[in-house]
């Protein structure tokens, strides 16, 4: 697919389609009729992530990059999403500072801390696609913790500060965990408790539909 717009400024849209990329994207270079080419994907959960890539990533990225991506359910590998054969489209991401390959020491591109509006925008592009809501029965209600694990140390600490500046209280946990037989190491941002909820939801506003159907719960739960 030949994409012939792109961004001419960093914008808090553009910022939270990096942060999808950082949660649930992948590009890289490869041989394709003899030509390399790049390759960009972005696939979510089959059924929990479908309402946000259809409602949100859908138009954004038809905004940013004048595209319609055609979204496809993955049954083979319980996931939803697209792809994009574009080298345009990797190297654009490139000169924003997001490397190729595996992400095993992603991190947010500089060009994106540069103020609130941006790091609050890329939060949640991350938090959409690769941060989870967990409510916990304790004493007879609802307790909630919400989580962003990754393999990258360098974003782990990234989002522990970020959060920490917008007065959201954060922890890092290192967690040990087997991929094929191999022991590796992923890192847990964790913000707990009904305050911090509030405080989250309302500075980060997250569009993801399944946070926002978690969020309903557990105010609902104490009518």
């Amino acid at each position: 697919m030949k994409i012939t717009q792109f961004p001419n400024k960093i914008t808090e849209e553009l910022a939270e389609e990096i942060g999808w990329h950082i949660g649930d994207g992948s590009m890289n270079y490869y041989n394709n009729k003899g030509y390399y080419r790049g390759i960009y994907q972005l696939r979510g959960h089959i059924e929990e992530d479908r309402l946000h890539y259809i409602q949100r990533i859908k138009p954004i990225f038809k905004s940013l990059y004048g595209i319609d991506i055609s979204l496809r359910v993955m049954p083979s590998t319980r996931v939803f999403g697209f792809q994009i054969w574009s080298s345009e489209l990797v190297k654009f991401k490139e000169s924003l500072g997001l490397k190729v390959g595996p992400k095993i020491d992603i991190s947010i591109p500089p060009i994106f801390l540069n103020n609130d509006n941006l790091k609050i925008a890329v939060l949640r592009g991350i938090f959409d696609t690769d941060g989870c809501v967990y409510l916990e029965k304790r004493k007879n209600r609802l307790y909630p913790r919400l989580e962003i694990k990754t393999i990258s140390l360098l974003l782990a600490e990234q989002l522990r500060l970020i959060l920490v500046g917008f007065g959201l209280r954060a922890t890092m946990y290192r967690e040990k965990f087997y991929e094929i037989g191999n022991k590796k190491v992923s890192y847990a941002i964790v913000i707990r408790g009904e305050e911090m909820l509030h405080k989250f939801l309302k500075i980060i506003s997250p569009k993801n539909p399944k946070h926002l159907s978690k969020y309903s719960k557990f105010t609902q739960s104490f009518k």
